[in-house]
């Protein structure tokens, strides 16, 4: 089953799990302006970011580090 978040009235945050929700798949944002489509199982949404960060924080997951290359 997809989940989508399509042209949001806000920011909206999500983070995709697995159909265990132990591993996050994917996480990121839509703009009022996007839309996206997952094919995930599990999505969670959340219109606060400081929510979501600190959701992926206790997985061990900061999206604001920087990627090594």
């Amino acid at each position: 089953m997809a989940n989508s978040i399509i042209y949001p009235a806000e920011t909206t945050y999500f983070i995709c799990y697995d159909n265990d929700r132990i591993d996050v798949m994917a996480y990121g944002y839509v703009e009022p302006t996007q839309q996206m489509e997952t094919g995930q199982p599990i999505m969670d949404t959340y219109l606060n970011e400081q929510e979501w960060l600190l959701v992926l924080i206790e997985r061990g997951i900061d999206p604001y580090a920087k990627k090594e290359e």
